[in-house]
């Protein structure tokens, strides 16, 4: 079975990570990848979730926010070890060297120096590829801040009581205690080059209760069912708003199988808990405000996506001039020696 999600995320702020915590916890051992665009950082750590499959074990993909198809990380709990791109923006390294953690140098079998025709090339892609981030974030900040102009709603005492009180009887039901459980963050979306990309659930979240809402509840409705969880010493992996980190989209319950969704996200056989109908209908000038809110959201965003389109072609470019330079020959050698060690 594979787990897919994001640790890092375009946000409006910037690069947001959460890549400190990904294979951190006693016992773990971190593998960081390093080289250069094109030095065959994701292809590697396919070959090492492939072959974990290929012995029966779960593994954890970690995908690129930038680009969905590529990966920056691979986590298999079985064995406790985890490989991770180490390269900006998520530069990590381990926590206590040859301890707990070590380094995978790639661009070894990169043949350097380059030629000057190509380093001119390199420094001018750089350059640009690092221009339509920058934009790209500018938009980022203005869809922040359409997303802040919306109407602030908050729930009345008697409907948060009320909402409580159906969330912890769905915890009651279905979830049994537990024993305090750890918290992850996590992200299920991304502002990528291909959009607003949201993954589907794992198999394993059987039962779904989506919030279904227009005027901004989520937020505080996953607070409050966060908050009962963990009174339920249940293990929770709060999802963030790639968009806004600081705000909850999700929450899941690993060991109940239940997960609460804001209500753009869709999933099979979800049940809905209709957040609206706790409050009073929205007067017209609230309907208004909250429709430019959305509109100029979804238009900052638009423009958001088109850098981060062409900062992708920009990095592919720059794979392209280093492939020549590449021993592939001697890197898939490494790679399916490294791949034989690691299920011996």
């Amino acid at each position: 079975m594979e787990d897919s999600y994001f640790l890092g995320a375009n946000s409006r702020a910037g690069f947001a990570s959460f890549y400190r915590h990904f294979a951190a916890a006693p016992g773990d051992t971190l593998h960081v990848i390093k080289g250069g665009p094109g030095t065959g950082k994701s292809g590697f750590m396919r070959a090492v979730a492939a072959a974990a499959k290929e012995h029966g074990l779960n593994v954890e993909t970690v995908l690129c926010s930038g680009d969905p198809d590529s990966l920056d990380g691979v986590y298999i709990p079985a064995l406790r070890q985890g490989w991770v791109d180490g390269t900006a923006p998520h530069t990590i390294d381990p926590a206590h060297f040859g301890a707990d953690g070590d380094y995978v140098e790639l661009g070894r079998f990169c043949r350097l120096p380059l030629k000057e025709a190509d380093r001119t090339r390199v420094l001018a892609l750089y350059a640009a590829y690092k221009a339509r981030y920058t934009a790209a974030y500018r938009w980022l900040a203005a869809a922040g801040a359409a997303q802040d102009a919306a109407p602030t709603v908050v729930l009345p005492q008697d409907a948060e009581k009320k909402l409580r009180r159906r969330i912890r009887g769905i915890l009651q039901r279905l979830a049994p205690r537990g024993e305090g459980g750890e918290v992850k963050e996590r992200f299920l979306s991304a502002i990528s080059c291909r959009g607003e990309l949201k993954l589907e659930l794992p198999a394993r979240y059987a039962t779904v209760y989506r919030l279904d809402e227009g005027r901004g509840l989520a937020p505080q409705a996953l607070r409050i069912a966060e908050e009962e969880a963990a009174a339920r010493g249940l293990s929770r992996i709060l999802c963030r708003s790639p968009l806004c980190p600081e705000e909850p989209e999700g929450l899941l319950l690993p060991e109940a199988g239940i997960a609460f969704l804001a209500g753009e996200r869709r999933a099979e056989g979800e049940r809905s808990i209709h957040l609206d109908a706790l409050l009073p209908p929205p007067e017209a000038e609230e309907k208004l405000a909250r429709r430019r809110a959305v509109q100029l959201r979804r238009s900052a965003l638009e423009a958001a996506t088109g850098q981060l389109r062409l900062a992708k072609e920009r990095h592919d470019e720059l794979e392209a001039v280093y492939r020549p330079y590449m021993d592939f020959a001697a890197l898939t050698e490494f790679t399916e020696q490294t791949v034989r060690a690691i299920f011996l």
